[in-house]
């Protein structure tokens, strides 16, 4: 009898731990793309894309992105970068594409439970640069973009989701109208 009621008991409680499993359903964020401009046709036989890989930061959430700069950066490349000569190298380093969190201080005491803090600083940075060279000449241009944002201690793992893409968003945006920019003053002469 005592074996029956242990069974029975263990039973219901793996049903109860089966049901707290919580799945987070997958978000689905929109394309980052750029499609949507032209692309700079290069007189260059080629066009490489080079990542930088230096040591981790602390507090690096880079991994915990629903896009990553990296993969944004390298589609810009693809997508805005033509090689239409017959000679020469285009290289496209992604010079940074980082996203640090910050812890920030609570409010304490019996204030801080009346208070909705903003308890994560969030600091994403994308740069790029191309350096051309072909039987005419070398040139270089660069551009970056830098984005800080905080979020409070009650977003939702969904919130803070979106407010990762939307930085991600923004910075892509900023260094391609950068690029246009700095292509444009610098790099005509390697353009057809």
């Amino acid at each position: 009898m005592m074996a029956l009621k242990t069974i029975c008991i263990a039973a219901a409680m793996a049903l109860l731990l089966a049901g707290c499993e919580t799945n987070v359903p997958a978000r689905s964020f929109p394309d980052i793309g750029f499609l949507h401009k032209a692309p700079y046709k290069l007189d260059v036989a080629k066009i490489e894309v080079e990542k930088q890989t230096p040591a981790p930061e602390a507090g690096s959430i880079v991994f915990d992105l629903p896009v990553t700069l990296t993969d944004v950066a390298e589609k810009w490349a693809r997508q805005r970068l033509t090689a239409v000569g017959t000679n020469g190298t285009a290289v496209v380093k992604i010079e940074k594409a980082t996203m640090v969190e910050e812890n920030l201080k609570k409010t304490g005491g019996l204030r801080g439970v009346f208070t909705t803090d903003q308890t994560q600083r969030y600091t994403a940075d994308l740069a790029i640069s191309i350096s051309l060279s072909n039987d005419h000449g070398q040139g270089t241009v660069q551009a970056s973009a830098r984005k800080i944002r905080t979020i409070a201690e009650d977003a939702t793992l969904a919130e803070r989701e979106k407010l990762w893409f939307d930085m991600v968003e923004t910075l892509a945006r900023e260094v391609d109208d950068e690029m246009d920019r700095q292509i444009a003053a610098h790099l005509q002469e390697f353009l057809r």
